[in-house]
């Protein structure tokens, strides 16, 4: 006779946490009614919630609580799915030296040390609730999953399945539409659509077929699916791209539309023979995203009003330049959509079609056919055009129509593929352009790039000051933010794309060095004289105003030297407030900045001074440590304004009288900068009602004495006794008029 022994339950250490909240008789009950873990049966008993169960847990162990269960690519690929099903676990994140879990249960054992030998690495354990994370391993395994199940069956069955999908009978197509790979590709297709991405990579490999979503311009890691599938899969998205899924041996081209939540968008498709088998791209055309105003492309207040100096034009040729996924095709639509509302003509020349605008008459090329931009052109110009859109100037003899068109009362926007505004000049004249006529008829080019625009919810301000690669070309007392990453940006620290720009508006300068054939270096420096900005100026400026990184701008644009472009680029961000020392030894430039300011709050009361001090937050930088008002300087700020603005954000205070007191300075060596600490005393009414912000939890009345002794720095106590000395009787005396600011 066998006996059955009874399996121990793996969270039975969560009973001395229970005994504390419920009486013996209720965990009596409780262990009569156990099924799976302690950890279920309390939440489906509905004896406590998940939430509750985690802080009791959290606040017992001392363990931290997984908010976002975000799981990086890297981190899956370490744990296989039979161990985070086997321990009921979630891989986050994992480093050369430890990996990050989020569990049910800290104190397994088993589960540390197999995780520990299998990864080589420490394991650092953060708790979540069972359900969400059975959940979260449904969602980051199950894809593999579904296609393993797909290919346990014959290739050659799998395919005959794809191939009746093309069938026009409508019961069958929605018999197939139940297939695994059909479901794989939709959720492939709607995956990417949902996270915002342009394009779609399926690349097959020696391991398997990565999945890679384009978002933001950057190529994300998405899932690695079995290779056995690749066929099937190229297969299905060539049948809903109308191609012919029996040549794999050369590259093809096609389209779909699908609709995700009663949306339209459309798909074009392109495959590519490779050596581990055919690769395909999806670009995604959302033209919900795609279609904007010209208000709406987020040009700077250099750029945005030179763009609209050129839209105002009304013969002549614009040029927007740029390498592919720049977003050139935005721009141009955007424009065609604002001269659409003038009431003219407009009609395109695209190789492809990409979006459809209504009210504009759209012509695809169909080179097989005989229709190149070149023919296309001589016969759109017998159709009474106001507006002519040409996609790309690939030859010579498109760039000739083209610029006869603009000679002769139309309005010809065209692309090229340059790196800046002077080089689409030098490309057009080496095409065999007459410079002369170029002269005549170009009214403008726009040069552009997209770069990520860092994610409002979670960036911070650079401690370390401007990096060293900017120095030159941006003030060094500027405010720049650095990606941090959270949920909302998917831990990658950017949300969203903008555009720098590069707008060459012509003049009689730049019309006379383009007739007299002058090199790109003499167009350039007439281009700057006129007021043209750099990519690279441009990209600056949107690193002062907060919206970019300095690494994100490096791995954009090509860097330029601190001299290159130093007019256009100060000019945008000059600051007033700026000094130069310059030792004539090595001819090194030291910039001595206002950096920040503190602020003694004083009530007078008739000669007695009590000063508040403020003691910081216990979970902030220099926890419970006692100081004044302190804070940095905005670059556009003079340091009068920066105390008062301090002043009201940390304590609510407005002052009657506001004297300044003293200097001091310290020096940043990563950025070669001195930076001063501009010292103020504000006076305020005895009655003043103080609220203080989030970065402090209490305040105090004291003494001088008082406060200097509970001052971190000496510093803050040295400048509190001299505002003391000059002060002393609630002004400066005889130095009133040289310290009062108001």
């Amino acid at each position: 006779m066998t006996f059955a022994t009874k399996q121990p339950v793996r969270d039975r250490w969560l009973l001395s946490i229970l005994a504390e909240r419920f009486p013996p008789a209720t965990l009596d009950k409780l262990e009569s009614r156990l099924q799976g873990t302690y950890w279920e049966t309390i939440v489906r008993e509905s004896l406590l919630s998940d939430g509750e169960v985690l802080a009791a847990v959290a606040a017992r162990l001392r363990v931290e609580i997984a908010d976002a269960l975000l799981v990086s690519t890297q981190a899956r690929e370490k744990v296989p799915e039979a161990l985070a099903r086997r321990f009921l676990i979630l891989p986050l994140s994992i480093s050369d030296s430890t990996i990050h879990i989020a569990t049910a249960d800290p104190l397994d054992i088993d589960c540390e040390k197999t995780l520990a030998f299998a990864t080589s690495r420490r394991v650092r354990m953060s708790l979540s609730s069972p359900s969400r994370i059975r959940e979260r391993i449904e969602e980051v395994y199950a894809p593999v999953e579904r296609v393993s199940r797909l290919i346990d069956g014959s290739t050659s069955a799998v395919e005959s399945i794809v191939e009746r999908a093309d069938a026009t009978d409508v019961a069958a197509d929605e018999k197939d539409a139940e297939r695994p790979v059909i479901k794989l590709v939709d959720h492939i297709v709607a995956g990417g659509i949902a996270q915002g991405a342009s394009d779609i990579h399926l690349e097959a490999g020696e391991t398997g077929i990565a999945v890679r979503y384009r978002i933001d311009g950057i190529l994300k890691d998405i899932m690695i699916l079995p290779k056995a599938v690749g066929v099937t899969l190229v297969s299905r998205i060539k049948i809903m791209s109308q191609m012919d899924i029996a040549d794999r041996l050369r590259p093809q081209g096609g389209r779909a539309r699908v609709a995700i939540n009663g949306a339209r968008v459309d798909l074009r498709v392109s495959t590519l023979p490779a050596s581990h088998g055919e690769k395909v791209v999806i670009r995604i055309l959302d033209s919900r995203s795609a279609l904007r105003s010209v208000e709406s492309l987020g040009l700077d207040p250099v750029d945005g009003p030179r763009m609209q100096k050129l839209l105002e034009v009304r013969e002549g040729l614009i040029l927007v330049t740029g390498p592919t996924g720049s977003g050139k095709t935005t721009t141009l639509y955007a424009a065609l959509k604002l001269l659409l509302h003038r009431g003219v003509n407009i009609i395109t020349v695209e190789d492809p079609v990409e979006y459809r605008i209504p009210g504009i008459v759209q012509v695809q090329i169909h080179e097989k056919a005989g229709l190149t931009f070149a023919s296309a052109l001589r016969s759109v110009l017998r159709q009474d055009p106001d507006v002519v859109l040409i996609g790309e100037i690939r030859d010579r003899e498109t760039a000739a129509i083209a610029l006869q068109a603009s000679l002769t009362g139309h309005l010809v926007f065209a692309t090229l593929h340059t790196n800046d505004a002077c080089s689409s000049i030098t490309r057009l004249t080496d095409l065999g352009v007459d410079s002369a006529k170029l002269a005549g008829a170009l009214k403008g080019v726009v040069a552009q790039r997209l770069i990520r625009r860092l994610c409002s919810a979670c960036k911070l301000v650079a401690n370390a000051g401007v990096p060293r690669r900017l120095i030159g070309t941006i003030p060094e007392d500027s405010m720049i933010y650095v990606p941090v990453g959270c949920a909302e940006c998917s831990m990658t620290g950017y949300a969203g794309r903008i555009a720098i720009t590069e707008v060459l508006v012509t003049t009689p300068e730049i019309e006379r060095a383009i007739a007299a054939n002058e090199p790109p270096a003499q167009l350039m420096s007439a281009a700057r004289s006129s007021g043209t900005r750099s990519l690279w100026g441009c990209g600056c400026a949107q690193i002062v105003a907060g919206k970019t990184s300095a690494q994100e701008l490096v791995r954009v644009v090509e860097p330029e030297g601190p001299h290159t472009d130093s007019h256009a680029a100060q000019s945008a961000y000059n600051s007033p407030n700026r000094i130069v020392y310059e030792r004539p030894q090595d001819r090194s430039v030291t910039k001595i900045t206002p950096g920040v300011v503190e602020v003694f709050v004083i009530r007078h009361r008739g000669g007695d001074w009590r000063v508040l001090v403020l003691q910081r937050a216990a979970d902030g930088k220099r926890p419970e440590s006692w100081e004044t008002v302190y804070g940095k300087v905005d670059s556009r700020e003079r340091p009068e304004a920066a105390a008062r603005r301090e002043l009201h954000e940390e304590t609510g205070l407005e002052p009657e009288a506001l004297y300044n007191v003293t200097v001091s300075s310290f020096y940043l060596h990563a950025s070669n900068t001195v930076q001063m600490c501009i010292t103020f005393a504000a006076f305020v009414p005895d009655d003043a009602a103080v609220i203080i912000s989030d970065e402090h939890q209490r305040y105090e009345w004291v003494s001088i004495d008082e406060a200097c002794a509970r001052f971190t720095w000496p510093r803050e106590a040295h400048a509190l006794r001299d505002a003391r000395h000059l002060l002393a009787t609630g002004n400066a005396g005889p130095a009133e008029d040289v310290l009062r600011i108001f």
